[in-house]
């Protein structure tokens, strides 16, 4: 039948296509909680259990939902243990744009910033934080390298909006910038991994901790200054 022999939809069957319109939207949101769910349900039992001793059962007990569809969403435990790493990696991303503020120009200042907000992280989030950095220790060696190779290159898309805008003025004649810099990433990066560690092991999360592990990064701070800028 031609578009001009047709005829014309009763109010009934508008209503229908409209309807039927507005269930496949509700079903496409149906859709995306439950995977979201599911997700959720997964960065908790992987932070708790690691990869080897998380349990798919669990999963979906605590995501209210089946097997099926469990494993209609993603096709084996290891697909869902890389979905689960990129949404909590996606978390806390967000959380860390949403609380890093203005950031200092300072090059140590600022790493001193990043290394309060890692740990403040870790109290307000200490589930997530748990999935990124605790979650992928206990894993096989060939989910290891791969998960560390995902994270890699996500830092390396985020680091260069954080870096933007340093100021090294103040650094001593002779000292080279770039060098100066990677010295006080890894000083940071070993001292606030070092805390994290420590307080994924204590019963509080480390929150008792966190007071004396802000001064003594502050304490490194001065040192770091001390030996890369200039007297004034």
């Amino acid at each position: 039948m031609t578009e001009r022999n047709r005829a014309p939809e009763s109010p009934h069957e508008k209503a229908g296509r409209g309807r039927g319109s507005s269930e496949r939207a509700e079903t496409g949101r149906c859709r995306e909680d439950s995977r979201r769910r599911i997700l959720m349900a997964a960065i908790r039992e992987f932070a708790e259990n690691g990869y080897i001793r998380a349990s798919t059962n669990a999963i979906v007990r605590d995501a209210g939902t089946s097997k099926g569809l469990l494993f209609h969403y993603f096709k084996s435990k290891k697909d869902l243990y890389f979905a689960a790493l990129e949404y909590a990696v996606e978390s806390m991303i967000d959380y860390f744009m949403q609380n890093l503020g203005n950031l200092p120009a300072d090059p140590v200042d600022r790493f001193v910033r990043w290394a309060h907000l890692k740990l403040k992280a870790l109290m307000e989030q200490p589930l997530i934080y748990k999935m990124t950095v605790g979650g992928i220790t206990e894993a096989p060696e060939d989910i290891r390298s791969e998960a560390r190779s995902r994270l890699d290159k996500i830092a390396q898309d985020v680091m260069p909006a954080f870096m933007s805008g340093i100021d090294f003025s103040r650094l001593r004649q002779g000292v080279d910038p770039q060098k100066a810099l990677r010295y006080i990433l890894t000083v940071f990066g070993s001292l606030s991994d070092s805390y994290l560690q420590a307080a994924l092991r204590s019963p509080d999360q480390g929150l008792s901790s966190l007071p004396q592990a802000m001064v003594e990064i502050e304490e490194y701070a001065g040192f770091l200054k001390h030996g890369l800028y200039r007297k004034e």
